[in-house]
């Protein structure tokens, strides 16, 4: 049942040529538009196109699937669907492939276009340069899609769906409880920059017994690496708790570089990255760790201040420090100033019961973030049988329950 993408197609195209510059009139896509894996209304650009029909020919329509052909390699072949009957032109730098309504369901298509079986078509196909990578529609066509009938896709799709479906209420709730966290900070303690409850002021460095920089272990010493030390970059800074890191050192790493030992429930900051153009990596950490040179620790007095009360100071107050950065060789923060920073400090039983309350949330979000893992394997699985022909004919896909919250779909017969 494997067809090539030429087949199933009307056509696959690149867009029309507008210069973008100019404001309001129809929305044209760009490059950035599916950047997120999905069509972004906000990622449009606009040329003061008032008058569509004169590009009808590259208006999108209901089911046209979106795919990345110019890009840095990584997100070559990226892929959305759009769904709708919006007036959308179709720009440059993305293809536009239009599928053939009797041969090719569009979810269906879009699935398999995003899967691994097609993924690792896409580097056999891709041709190199300098800054970016390409590949051309002809030879876009000559791949392989695995093609049962359209009842069958329509199926396959549908059961995808519905998985999708708890995956995307999860993320959802996972959000709701980050978004919890925030509020409840904001009840208890009002706005931390304007000091709305007028609380005392104390500078950082006033609230912290030691702050602490980072250092770099020799590279040319990959002995230096083989450890059981967690050495924490800005690469890890992906949770409010940190428990461990991609690398290690070692005793011997530490005493022959500037990294230090930070003990467990201090603030992990960034403070030298190209993610500070859009946030402050912020961070606690539940165990010993050292950090490089691009991060701080700040171990708090537990007499003046809670970690996590500091941490979402911290968390609301990065809009003021991002608007500082300052671009030399990378993005930084001018760390002399964060220590002066003024800081509104409640009591330190208020601040305890924030913390009491962060961690029961924080223990329902990690019960979530376990239960999406479990999800997003079910999804993989899910499309790894049907695109093998396992979710169809004679079969029949059942929910089950497995862990609480979560669900996956075994085939069963009917």
């Amino acid at each position: 049942m494997d067809c090539k993408l030429g087949h199933i197609f009307e056509f696959i195209r690149n867009g029309v040529n507008i210069k973008q510059g100019l404001e309001g009139g129809y929305p044209i896509t760009r490059i950035e538009t599916i950047s997120n894996g999905f069509i972004d209304r906000n990622k449009m650009g606009y040329a003061g196109i008032t008058d569509p029909e004169k590009y009808s020919d590259y208006l999108l329509q209901d089911g046209d699937i979106l795919m990345s052909h110019i890009n840095s390699e990584k997100h070559l072949g990226k892929t959305a669907i759009y769904e709708g009957d919006d007036v959308i032109i179709h720009g440059m730098n993305l293809l536009c492939l239009r599928p053939k309504k009797k041969k090719a369901y569009p979810r269906y298509v879009y699935y398999y276009l995003n899967h691994f079986d097609f993924k690792k078509q896409i580097p056999k196909i891709t041709k190199k340069s300098v800054n970016q990578a390409s590949f051309s529609v002809s030879d876009l066509k000559k791949l392989k899609i695995y093609c049962p009938s359209i009842d069958q896709q329509k199926q396959i799709a549908d059961v995808l769906d519905k998985a999708q479906e708890l995956i995307d209420k999860r993320k959802a709730q996972i959000e709701a409880l980050d978004q919890l966290i925030e509020s409840v900070f904001l009840e208890m303690f009002g706005d931390p920059i304007k000091n709305s409850s007028d609380y005392c002021l104390l500078p950082v460095e006033k609230l912290c017994t030691h702050i602490l920089g980072g250092g770099t272990p020799s590279k040319r010493k990959p002995e230096f690496y083989r450890g059981d030390i967690p050495w924490v970059t800005p690469k890890d800074m992906k949770s409010i708790l940190t428990h461990d890191s991609r690398d290690h050192i070692n005793e011997n790493a530490i005493a022959n570089s500037s990294a230090k030992r930070i003990p467990p429930h201090s603030l992990l900051m960034v403070i030298r990255s190209g993610i500070l153009k859009k946030k402050l990596p912020l961070s606690i950490n539940m165990r010993e760790v050292t950090v490089n040179q691009d991060m701080k620790a700040f171990i708090v007095d537990k007499k003046k201040v809670t970690v996590e009360y500091l941490l979402y100071f911290f968390h609301f107050y990065q809009r003021v420090l991002l608007n500082r950065v300052r671009s030399v060789t990378a993005d930084n923060l001018d760390f002399k100033q964060i220590k002066k920073t003024l800081v509104p400090v409640p009591s330190i039983k208020q601040q305890e019961k924030f913390t009491a309350l962060f961690y029961k949330i924080i223990k329902e979000k990690e019960k979530n973030q376990l239960q999406l893992v479990q999800l997003e394997n079910n999804f993989q699985s899910l499309m790894q049988r049907a695109f093998r022909g396992e979710l169809f004919s004679n079969h029949s896909v059942q929910p089950e329950q497995t862990t609480e919250g979560s669900t996956c779909y075994p085939i069963s017969a009917s």
